[in-house]
């Protein structure tokens, strides 16, 4: 299955992320030791998925992935919804509709997928407006 490059892209966003929280919580003081652990236990495992949206709530979706895999996302006011109109933080649900193609990543947190960026599939590679297309 090829990824997309912004998928990829967004992909390896998430994952320096992640490094970066681990490596600041390795580098705490010895008497932070039991913090630093549970923060990475938080953190959560990275999961990404492309497939069809089957379906779609105020707080979740459910994507099916080309080989039957369906997931359930959490999705939550920190959730970025990316469509060809642009890009949403917060309430992204509004912006997808059952039958959608999209990419999604995310991380599994105490056994729950919580999207973190949902993109419309004609808004991945290289299709939508550059990311700093609106900046002065």
């Amino acid at each position: 299955m090829a990824l997309t490059v912004s998928f990829v892209v967004a992909f390896a966003a998430v994952a320096a992320a992640v490094v970066m929280h681990v490596a600041d919580s390795a580098t705490a003081p010895s008497s932070a030791a039991a913090p630093a652990a549970e923060a990475r236990a938080g953190a959560g495992q990275p999961i990404m998925q492309e497939g069809r949206l089957i379906a779609v709530t105020p707080n979740s979706l459910t994507a099916q992935s080309a080989d039957g895999v369906a997931r359930t996302y959490v999705i939550d006011a920190q959730t970025n919804g990316i469509t060809m109109s642009g890009s949403q933080v917060g309430n992204p649900a509004d912006a997808f509709a059952v039958n959608d193609e999209v990419a999604i990543l995310g991380v599994t947190r105490d056994g729950a997928n919580v999207a973190t960026v949902v993109a419309h599939r004609e808004a991945t590679g290289g299709n939508a407006a550059p990311m700093d297309y609106a900046l002065p």
